[in-house]
Formats: C-alpha cells, structure tokens, sequence
C-alpha cells in the first residue's frame, strides 16, 4: 500500500488525496513513517519526484493555449480572462510549493536581508518535517 501511495505522489498527487486513494487516514501514514525509517526515505523520495512533476507540469500548463480565447455570442474571438487567471494560480502554485519543498532547487535566488550594521546575509527557507509520537501530552498530536 505505501508503494501505491509513493507512486502516485511521484506524479504529483498530495499525500492526502492517496490516503482517501487508498482509504487509509493519514494519521496511519504518518504513524508508519515515523516507526520506518525505510518507509520515511521512500516516502521523502516520492516527494522529490513530486516536485519535479510539478515544475514539467508548469510547461505543459503555461503551453496549453487551448482556452484562452473563447467566441462571445456574435462569433467574435473573446480572451478568456477567467482561464487565464485559473492558469496563472495552477502555476503560481506549483511554483510555491517547488520552492518550498526544493529551495536550493526550485527556490528563487537566496534572499538577502539586512542586518543591524547594514551588512547583507543571504538567508534561506526552509522546511522541517517532525513526527511527534502519539499521546505526549503536550496537545502537539493530532494529524489527521
């Protein structure tokens, strides 16, 4: 089953759409990787190859032209300004989250920030996954 659900998150799909897939609650899934470190590195593996499906999956999008235009009532070529926009949020984002789960990959160039003394420090994102074992009492459980 978790090689079901790595596969299809390799092509893009969210981890949460292939729990419903495959009708397991994510709170399992995650309680699987958390006691697996094999089960983590695939699981991590699948995520990588997710990403790069989503940066082809931003070509394809930006190159389908097929609903840009639309004929109003009197036949005339009308620019679809409503699919334009639903284009541009499917690659936004993708892009976001590319760079977010692949920043040295993805990521827009380091960011600079400046600091107290003017100096300039380049500062990137980054993300860190935990899994927390169930019943610690702190109120941190409760993936679903």
């Amino acid at each position: 089953m978790l090689d079901r659900i790595c596969a299809g998150i390799s092509l893009g799909k969210s981890t949460r759409a292939m729990c419903i897939e495959t009708g397991i609650s994510q709170r399992l899934l995650w309680s699987w990787l958390a006691g697996s470190a094999e089960f983590m590195e695939q699981y991590l593996r699948a995520k990588e190859l997710c990403v790069d499906a989503y940066a082809e999956e931003i070509i394809e999008i930006s190159d389908d032209r097929s609903q840009d235009l639309h004929l109003d009532e009197k036949g005339r070529e009308i620019t679809n300004r409503e699919a334009i926009a639903r284009t541009q949020l499917r690659i936004d984002a993708r892009k976001w989250y590319a760079s977010r789960l692949a920043p040295k990959k993805y990521g827009d160039k380091a960011m600079e920030a400046q600091t107290g003394n003017d100096r300039k420090t380049r500062m990137a994102p980054s993300i860190e996954i935990a899994f927390v074992p169930a019943g610690r009492g702190d109120g941190a459980a409760g993936l679903s």
